[in-house]
């Protein structure tokens, strides 16, 4: 019987070195590195203005409440794509200074940065006097901006917009509109001032773009005024 014994364990030990020897020269993973590379270069030609509600859409006019204005066609890596005009309407004439809403829904502006630098930009507005044949015809006349949002599909950080834009109709004051910081406003990226329900023909009033006519100013006919956006290379505000 002890013979028995002896026997069965060495069966098993032999068994257990015959495992260790195997784990011992195992071959492990074969491993090998490969690279992805890409280059850019500063971006060149004009951008397409895109849908101030939506700007994964091209702006396409095709609706009542959209800007008609034609694209810049400004050509370069740090680009002014688009600016819409603002109307006004028919109003009669009012012995007090009076404030009239745009009934321009969806003005915008677009900037788009492809310098690749994270320099910033900025862009100030300044308003000629309005005419109608003669210069300066509704002298004192104000046009604001207010409530001013940015919008985008870079992930980008944004811009920042001047809350209040007063642009005094004298052709020479301007104001500041929006400014990216270092590091922002990296792509394309639209700054709007929308009016109530933007995409409805309501006959609603844009609040958030305003014309103050001062008593005694105003004149019978029609008058214009140009405002003139301009982008350049740093920060402002």
């Amino acid at each position: 019987m002890k013979f028995t014994k002896i026997a069965l364990v060495s069966v098993i030990g032999m068994t257990s070195l015959v495992g260790a020897a195997h784990s011992t020269f195992a071959e492990g993973p074969s491993v090998g590195n490969s690279k992805a590379a890409i280059t850019f270069v500063a971006g060149s030609g004009p951008v397409t203005p895109v849908d101030p509600t939506n700007p994964t859409e091209p702006l396409v006019p095709s609706g009542p409440t959209d800007p008609t204005d034609p694209p810049t066609g400004n050509a370069g890596s740090l680009t002014l794509d688009y600016v819409s005009s603002v109307e006004f309407g028919s109003n009669e004439i009012s012995n007090r200074t009076e404030e009239y809403s745009s009934k321009s829904k969806k003005p915008f502006i677009q900037v788009t940065d492809r310098r690749g630098t994270g320099d910033g930009w900025s862009v100030i507005a300044k308003a000629s006097k309005f005419t109608n044949g003669t210069t300066d015809s509704l002298p004192g006349a104000v046009i604001t901006f207010k409530n001013g949002s940015t919008v985008s599909i870079s992930n980008g950080t944004s811009p920042e917009v001047n809350n209040t834009i007063i642009l005094n109709t004298d052709g020479n004051t301007t104001a500041a509109v929006v400014s990216a910081k270092s590091g922002t406003g990296l792509g394309t990226w639209v700054t709007r001032w929308l009016g109530p329900s933007p995409e409805e023909n309501d006959g609603s009033l844009n609040d958030n773009v305003t014309l103050t006519i001062p008593a005694g100013s105003a004149t019978v006919g029609s008058h214009d005024a140009t405002i003139t956006w301009t982008l350049t290379d740093a920060p402002g505000l």
